[in-house]
């Protein structure tokens, strides 16, 4: 089975329909590409904290 191509018109068509049944697609995606990022900055703050705590509690020998 082949899948028969479809034009840039037909492709660029879809999109938008795509996008008029559903706005804030665009909105989310943005939101999730600046989200992750943070998300990493963060997790590596807090992790450099946890471990901080973990050494400090650590009895020394």
């Amino acid at each position: 089975m082949t899948k028969s191509k479809r034009s840039a018109e037909q492709q660029i068509a879809d999109e938008a329909d795509r996008r008029a049944q559903n706005p804030n697609a665009a909105r989310q995606s943005i939101a999730d590409s600046q989200a992750d990022p943070q998300f990493h900055e963060n997790h590596k703050r807090l992790r450099a904290e946890r471990l901080a705590r973990d050494e400090a509690r650590k009895p020394s020998k």
